[in-house]
């Protein structure tokens, strides 16, 4: 029988299984299907591990991107119908632009990749939209970091900025109500050993705007298990909450990089739970 929301709220951590990688001696490789609908293909090796979930509610202190690398923002959108690939272009990445300029303390923000996921078959068939990540990564390296910024801005103007400091913040929300299932858990930058992770291969099939999905290669950094991580969630996340965290970022004199992220199962699912329909929308953020 499912936990009541009020007990999950004020519940302090949950044990859920994370799909770390087994080992560092294989490139893992990722290739999205050109199916509507049909789940992504993997070549790895996992060893599910269990770990411990903090409820980030309930943390004294507040999260913050340069020191956790994530943090949770209230933001009421305009959007009615974030599966209208319209609004998304016309209401949502301005929204978005502002919310992670502001949060990351940039002077501007420019969104890049809008992605949305489901647990339902029918709305990935219907609207290209894709399952869960339940395994701990990344989404780009330093190479696949310099490539996406050369992607969305041409070699010259990509050059002039990438002059200057540049970080990758994703901005994960709900599509509709309350997140019932599958949630995305995240990793705290300060616990992440980064001889611990491996860099994969990604494969995308040709998608048109505002996904922005080449067929080109790229790469992402996926972890093995590490007892170290300290891994948190913020549970049943509403319509009007958005979790931002950092994807990469150009400084290395100690703030946060990147917070490691994954979906994962979570024991408290309530009992025939709402489909988990979200939106990530990944964004450029560049510095005085």
């Amino acid at each position: 029988m499912g936990v009541l929301a009020g007990d999950v709220m004020s519940q302090p951590e949950v044990v859920a299984s994370l799909n770390y990688l087994a080992s560092l001696e294989k490139i893992p490789v990722f290739s999205q299907s050109d199916k509507l609908g049909e789940s992504i293909r993997v070549d790895d090796n996992r060893a599910p591990r269990d770990v411990t979930i903090r409820n980030a509610r309930l943390a004294q202190d507040g999260f913050s991107l340069d020191v956790e690398g994530f943090t949770l923002v209230e933001q009421a959108t305009a959007v009615a119908d974030f599966n209208d690939d319209a609004q998304l272009a016309e209401i949502y990445t301005p929204e978005v632009e502002a919310l992670v300029a502001a949060a990351a303390g940039g002077t501007e923000a420019v969104v890049y990749d809008h992605t949305r996921r489901s647990t339902d078959l029918a709305h990935r068939t219907k609207y290209a939209s894709r399952d869960p990540v339940p395994a701990p990564h990344s989404d780009y390296t330093d190479a696949s970091a310099f490539q996406r910024m050369r992607d969305k801005f041409g070699d010259s103007e990509a050059e002039e900025r990438l002059k200057g400091r540049f970080s990758i913040v994703n901005a994960w929300r709900s599509m509709t109500g309350t997140i019932e299932q599958w949630p995305l858990t995240v990793c705290d930058a300060r616990s992440i050993d980064d001889s611990l992770l491996t860099q994969t291969r990604r494969e995308a099939p040709l998608r048109p705007e505002p996904s922005f999905e080449y067929n080109r290669p790229s790469e992402t950094r996926h972890a093995i298990y590490d007892p170290n991580h300290r891994w948190y969630w913020f549970p049943r996340m509403t319509r009007d909450e958005v979790l931002l965290f950092k994807n990469y970022d150009t400084r290395t004199d100690g703030i946060a990089r990147y917070a490691l992220h994954s979906a994962f199962e979570d024991p408290d699912t309530p009992d025939d739970p709402a489909p988990r329909e979200t939106i990530e929308t990944r964004a450029f953020v560049f510095y005085d």
